[in-house]
């Protein structure tokens, strides 16, 4: 991932040779189409065997089996697939097939079923390998990471899960209670630094450059916050407080 390009939202090389590349999401884009649609479209580049069967009892075998890729390709019975459910009922392959027209810029999208093959605009194949490429430029322009699932701890008694799953529920509903949403974003990018940013501006960008200037001014603002409590003579803070311009590096 060149962080350059990315910085400055450029588009990023996915195969020079066939010129394939991965446009960045604009702010404004992901406004009109909702931030569910959005969701939609990163989901088949996030998600993972472990989120799929989890909670089955033979989880281990089944993520040891089928890798994330193949999942879009099984089938249940005929036109009905394994990830249908995991896209609310959706055709799995149909959400796939948008989210590459949308990431791709291209609409020449065609699935070779039998031999899980992917054809971009008639001569670029995509299979396992070329999947995963893809899939982690998708988490760089979006800023996202695989999706994330906690397992409950083995040998568990049945009094034992029925605590785990009841501090589950309650941790799902924190979350869903602290969750930061888009419009969380624009207005924390746009009053919460030192400089008010219109929302126009904030529209011209993309999806990571506006969580770069989140993630910017919560870490300047960390680090001030920080200082004040080192500095004041009323509070005693031992930690060492990183300096601003740590959490503004973005790296190589």
């Amino acid at each position: 991932m060149d962080k350059l390009k990315l910085l400055m939202g450029r588009q990023i090389v996915l195969n020079k040779e066939h010129e394939l590349f991965v446009k960045q999401p604009m702010i404004h884009e992901v406004v009109d189409m909702g931030e569910d649609g959005f969701n939609e479209l990163v989901l088949p580049f996030v998600i993972t065997n472990e989120a799929v069967f989890n909670g089955l009892e033979n989880e281990n075998e089944l993520m040891s089996q089928f890798h994330m890729y193949d999942l879009f390709f099984a089938e249940i019975e005929e036109n009905v697939y394994v990830l249908d459910s995991i896209f609310g009922g959706k055709s799995a392959l149909g959400v796939l097939k948008d989210s590459l027209s949308y990431f791709l810029q291209t609409d020449d999208i065609e699935f070779l079923i039998h031999r899980k093959k992917i054809v971009v605009n008639g001569n670029y194949l995509m299979g396992k390998e070329e999947y995963m490429s893809l899939r982690s430029i998708v988490q760089g322009v979006c800023n996202r990471q695989e999706m994330q699932v906690e397992k409950p701890p083995s040998n568990m008694t049945k009094r034992q899960k029925d605590i785990w799953m009841k501090l589950q529920k309650g941790r799902r509903r924190k979350a869903e209670k602290d969750a930061v949403y888009l419009q969380d974003l624009i207005n924390y990018t746009s009053f919460g630094g030192t400089t008010y940013i219109s929302t126009s501006e904030i529209d011209r960008m993309t999806y990571y450059q506006l969580s770069n200037a989140y993630k910017s001014i919560m870490g300047v603002d960390a680090f001030r916050i920080g200082m004040g409590y080192k500095l004041s003579e009323k509070f005693d803070v031992k930690d060492d407080i990183k300096h601003w311009t740590e959490s503004l590096k973005i790296g190589k």
